[in-house]
This record gives C-alpha cells, sequence and structure tokens, in this order.
C-alpha cells in the first residue's frame, strides 16, 4: 500500500479529500449534543447534535429524535447509533438513526455510536440513570494527555461485583452521574467495624478495536485506608498495576496507572479492572471517577 497524502500542494479540492482528512485526525464519536433525554415512561429523545462516523463524515443533525424502549420485565440493553454507509454520490446517503439489542462497539457498529441505554427490567418506567454515554472527542489544538484523553467508564450492572473478604460492618454507596459532559461513576466504602476490613470491587469494560493501555482514577483517601489496583485480561490472568498501594490523600486527585501491553485484551471482549481496597477501623476510601482509556503516552 502506497502513502497517502490529504490535500497535497496542488491537489484539486474534493469532497473525498475531506472525509480523508476527517478521518485521519478523529476516531468516531460526538462532537457536540446528542444528549439522551427521558422523554416519557416508554420513550426516550436524542438531541440535536454533531457526529463523525467511522470513515469521516461529518452528520449536523438539528432535530429532536426519539425512540421507544420498551418497559420490559426482563432487563435488556440496546446500542444507540447512526448507521451510515459512504457513497460517492451527489449530495451522499443519509444516515439512519438505529437502535439495536446488546452492547455494540465500534469495530461492529458502521456509523457512530451515540450510546447505550441499560433497562433494568421490571416494568418500570424508563429513567436517566439507564442512558450511558461516551464523552465528547476533542478536536483542534488540544494535545492529548492523561489529564484530558477520553476514557470508558465501566459497563453498569455487567457482573459488577463487591466482595467483602472481612469487617462485617463495610457499608458501600455507589453513584453513576450521567448529568456532566463526561459520565462518571463514584463510589464510597467505609469500615464501621472495630477491626480492620477489606473488600474488593470488580468493574468490568468491553474491549473496543484498541486495546486498554491506562488506568485513570480520581481517588481520596483516609490514613490507613488502601486501594491497590488490579487487571483481569481476556484469558482472565490477574496483573497487579502497583505494588504501592495509594492511601492517605485528602483531596481527589487524579491517579493515572500503566495497563501492561503484554496483557491479553481481545476485542468485544470484557476484562476487568479490580480494586482490592483494605480499610482500618473508621477509615474511608472513595472513588470520584474510574476508568479505562486507550491512551498510552507517559505525559
Amino acid at each position: 500500500m502506497s502513502q497517502k497524502r490529504v490535500q497535497d500542494f496542488g491537489s484539486p479540492v474534493v469532497a473525498r479529500s475531506f472525509k480523508l482528512l476527517t478521518e485521519a485526525i478523529t476516531d468516531p464519536g460526538i462532537l457536540d449534543g446528542n444528549e439522551f433525554i427521558v422523554d416519557a415512561a416508554d420513550r426516550m429523545r436524542v438531541n440535536p447534535g454533531k457526529c463523525v462516523t467511522h470513515q469521516g463524515i461529518v452528520i449536523i443533525e438539528d432535530e429532536i429524535r426519539l425512540l421507544t424502549i420498551q418497559n420490559t420485565s426482563i432487563p435488556a440493553d440496546y446500542t444507540i447509533y447512526y448507521s451510515h454507509e459512504d457513497a460517492d454520490i451527489s449530495g451522499g446517503i443519509a444516515a439512519v438513526l438505529t437502535m439495536d439489542s446488546g452492547l455494540l462497539d465500534s469495530s461492529v457498529v458502521k456509523g457512530c455510536i451515540l450510546g447505550y441505554v441499560r433497562y433494568p427490567g421490571g416494568g418500570i418506567p424508563l429513567n436517566q440513570s439507564h442512558f450511558i454515554q461516551p464523552p465528547t472527542l476533542k478536536i483542534g489544538t488540544l494535545i492529548p494527555n492523561r489529564l484530558n484523553t477520553p476514557w470508558s467508564i465501566p459497563i453498569k450492572g455487567k457482573d459488577y461485583m463487591v466482595t467483602s473478604t472481612s469487617g462485617s460492618s463495610l457499608t458501600l454507596t455507589d453513584t453513576w452521574d450521567i448529568s456532566g459532559s463526561k459520565p462518571e461513576m463514584s463510589v464510597k466504602i467505609r469500615n464501621n467495624n472495630l477491626t480492620n476490613g477489606t473488600a474488593v470491587l470488580t468493574f468490568p469494560f468491553k474491549v473496543g478495536e484498541k486495546s486498554f493501555a491506562l488506568l485513570q482514577m480520581v481517588i481520596a483517601t483516609d490514613i490507613n485506608a488502601l486501594i491497590t489496583p488490579h487487571f483481569i485480561d481476556s484469558a482472565g490472568t490477574i496483573v497487579t498495576l502497583t505494588s504501592t498501594p495509594f492511601t492517605g490523600q485528602s483531596a481527589f486527585l487524579l491517579k493515572s496507572v500503566d495497563i501492561p501491553r503484554t496483557t491479553s485484551q481481545t476485542s468485544n471482549t470484557l476484562v476487568y479492572l479490580q480494586l482490592e481496597i483494605s480499610l482500618a477501623s473508621a477509615r474511608e476510601a472513595k472513588i470520584q471517577a474510574i476508568g479505562l482509556s486507550t491512551y498510552n503516552l507517559p505525559i
């Protein structure tokens, strides 16, 4: 395959050139808007917005779109995306807002994923907490680094496990926040017992086209509250991500930890982030945000 350059000097300006340029500088994703909002007990709306497809097509939608989510008795997952295959014809081809069953990733979807609906079942009305959307793409003069790189949050309710191995009075609260521009989940765990306690939290993530290379955690801990992260890859191998537990940090700070490239990560499979949390009596560990990223540069 020969080298390809976008808009070399003297080249004619054609529509294909702009698509190649967009495809070269960004992955598929949301540029702006496209928020999921509850519209009725069994209906959601997708706000107007802009997104980029897998072929570098920018879709600008200026109308509200409505989708029906059945209030079924059993849990159901849906992927919401713009389906689009480019063709070099005058006027192009319209993108179609699509809802498919299951949790699909960008290696399967041809177009742009806007997010997911995770309906818990029980015939309950649709709730804002049932929606999960990725952060908007960062394009322009912003140089990616560990402070601003996009990252995925855990899959809510998919094999999320809390195992108390000692200390029967451990209490845990968790919150899933999708109101901001960057979806986050937060966890607080406290030892109310007179003896030491330990809990293991396990969070699932789905591998896309690229392997995860970075753990991102915004955490705060009391002294004698230890957090040690582990990574469980596609083969089930458990890798300790740092030999030094995080502790004694009163303010929330971002901690970035490398995930070894030697880990087995197969596209479209689940991998797990596992946090081992050890708490002395009356001590607390707080996780404001947690996720995995494909970004792997050291700065």
